[in-house]
């Protein structure tokens, strides 16, 4: 870190940032509503207003409780699921559990088999590794059947992998399937017992934002029922939801109502968990004591879980959650954190020759990069830099001889899998959602594929345009305070579908510059009396003078390095205007 930058006074920012800025609805009468009724400031009731259509849908944004989960009773193959898994324990059938390497697949697992092995059930956990390729393939069918399983349940897999539930099916072994990915066509046809899938046509459950983890715990408190009707003990699911909370978190599912009040009463089991493995893991974190947020979980425990499924065995992250031994528990989450390390070191690696070849080819709508020697375990979190910074979609494909696997991420407004779909005819395989998705692709059909995928993208590009940055209010500096900071933590927790407010304010002065680190901007700001301190991530690029006025757009939030104290985390800043041109 460099101390203040001596600059001539009244210049502007070096880089212009060009984003126009969308200033959100205010809330009007049902703002004021709000604030009245509810004995709301009005500055958090104008924010509330914008994410709720009535006062009661406020009080209960305000104030979730688990009472008000939606209910599982329309939800298509949780009931014939749970009637197996019932008949399994009372005869002693051995239930094997196999999720996917992610976080999500992980913990809905880990959930699975520990609830059936409380109830009493005989189980066998297993999830896969990333080199035995994408979901469930018919050789770790053959491993289960091998292992005497009798049923099988498939977390966070199974919807596609028809040939692999088929032939499970075909030597009498019952398949349940606890997925959120997409369906194609086949789903009708789905040859296990039950799949249970928001997406699939058949499901009436209203809900469609739970990922794998989130059902698996919808699978659980119906199993409990059913268990106690038939006289036997089982454990309470809601002890679960700090597992639940990782894999919604992690996964980036959409913060809806329902899950919101999952991750809500998560992450305050997470915070006096009693998995020896998830205490070690948030004291590796300087987690441990401290209040969790939902960025806690998608910064500095999720990467910890993802990294041994990026770079070899999942199975690590498994146990860290699994096991009930404080030593082995232990020892497998300070293992999740240093492979965490090694994989950082690879990450920034396989990013900057990422990075020269995106810039060899800066014109294609679509960033589509690939190499032999690239390790596909940290590809995905490669093409989420790569979207990020050159903002349109990205995949990056780790050769392996004449085939690639592949990992991609869109940007808002651009629907990734509709893109692959479009141009499925290149591909040996692919699947995911809307913002991430992967395939496998041979290397000879490569620069057909980038062609229909270039071409496919380029119109959606133009009707999405450049990305707002989206402001829900505008403040004075002396609003900001630890009070608004207090009144802010009603909202939370903040993720997709439920983000953190941003605001802005106008004609604010550089009092002084500095840089930080590298490519970080830190700044202090003054408007009348109040003054404030403020850091732009990646923003040394913008750079301006002491002096000068700006308009910014900031997250308040307290800086711990410093502190604790208040800081503005800016996400733009622009030369001040009496009342800026490009708001929408």
């Amino acid at each position: 870190m460099t101390g203040d930058l001596s600059k001539p006074s009244g210049g502007q920012p070096n880089a212009a940032d060009r984003r126009p800025w969308l200033f959100e609805p205010q809330g009007g009468e049902l703002a004021r509503a709000i604030a009245d009724q509810l004995n709301l400031p009005p500055v958090v009731a104008a924010l509330v207003a914008q994410r709720v259509d009535s006062v009661a849908a406020a009080e209960a944004y305000l104030n979730p409780r688990l009472a008000d989960l939606l209910v599982p009773a329309l939800m298509a193959g949780v009931e014939p699921a749970a009637r197996r898994l019932t008949t399994a324990r009372v005869a002693g059938e051995l239930v094997g559990v196999f999720g996917d390497y992610d976080v999500d697949g992980v913990t809905s697992a880990a959930l699975l088999g520990d609830f059936l092995e409380q109830a009493g059930a005989q189980v066998s956990l297993r999830v896969a590794r990333r080199d035995e390729g994408y979901g469930f393939s018919t050789a770790q069918a053959d491993e289960m059947r091998q292992r005497g399983c009798k049923v099988v349940v498939l977390t966070d897999c199974g919807t596609s992998d028809l040939e692999a539930v088929s032939h499970l099916a075909q030597h009498g072994i019952d398949v349940i399937a606890v997925d959120h990915h997409r369906l194609d066509d086949s789903a009708d046809s789905w040859p296990g017992l039950a799949l249970i899938n928001p997406h699939q046509p058949s499901c009436g459950f209203e809900e469609r934002a739970l990922c794998s983890a989130g059902l698996a715990f919808y699978l659980a408190a119906v199993l409990r029922r059913q268990l106690q009707q038939a006289g036997l003990d089982a454990p309470d699911p809601r002890l679960s939801l700090d597992l639940v909370a990782l894999g919604t978190l992690a996964d980036v599912a959409e913060l809806s109502p329902n899950n919101r009040i999952l991750v809500r009463y998560g992450l305050e089991q997470i915070a006096r968990t009693r998995r020896p493995g998830l205490q070690e893991l948030l004291r590796l974190a300087e987690l441990d004591g401290k209040r969790l947020r939902a960025d806690d979980v998608g910064w500095r425990l999720g990467p910890r879980l993802n990294a041994p499924g990026r770079l070899g065995d999942a199975g690590i992250a498994l146990e860290a959650l699994y096991l009930r031994d404080e030593i082995e528990a232990t020892e497998r989450a300070r293992r999740c954190h240093a492979i965490n390390e090694e994989r950082k070191a690879v990450q920034r690696q396989i990013f900057e020759q990422a990075r020269e070849q995106a810039d060899r080819r800066a014109d294609d709508p679509f960033c589509l990069v690939a190499d032999d020697g690239w390790h596909p375990g940290v590809i995905g979190i490669v093409a989420s830099k790569l979207a990020e910074t050159y903002g349109r979609p990205a995949a990056v494909i780790a050769w392996e001889g004449d085939r690639g696997r592949a990992s991609a991420r869109s940007v808002p407004g651009v629907d990734l899998f509709a893109l692959l779909a479009a141009c499925s005819e290149h591909l040996l395989r692919f699947g995911g959602h809307a913002a991430a998705a992967g395939f496998s692709i041979r290397r000879e059909n490569l620069e057909a594929f980038r062609t229909a995928l270039c071409q496919a993208t380029a119109p959606r590009l133009v009707e999405v345009g450049q990305a707002p940055v989206r402001i829900q209010l505008e403040v004075e500096l002396r609003d900001v305070d630890q009070g608004l900071l207090g009144q802010l933590e009603r909202l939370e927790p903040f993720g997709n579908g439920n983000p953190q407010p941003t605001f802005s304010a106008r004609q604010v002065t550089v009092d002084r510059v500095r840089r930080v680190g590298q490519d970080h901007l830190g700044l202090v700001l003054r408007q009348g009396d109040s003054v404030r301190h403020a850091i732009g991530f990646q923003m040394a690029d913008q750079e301006p003078a002491v002096g000068a006025a700006l308009d910014i757009a900031f997250v308040p939030e307290i800086d711990s390095y410093y502190g604790p104290r208040l800081r503005l985390r800016l996400v733009a800043l622009r030369p001040a205007e009496t009342r800026p041109t490009g708001d929408l």
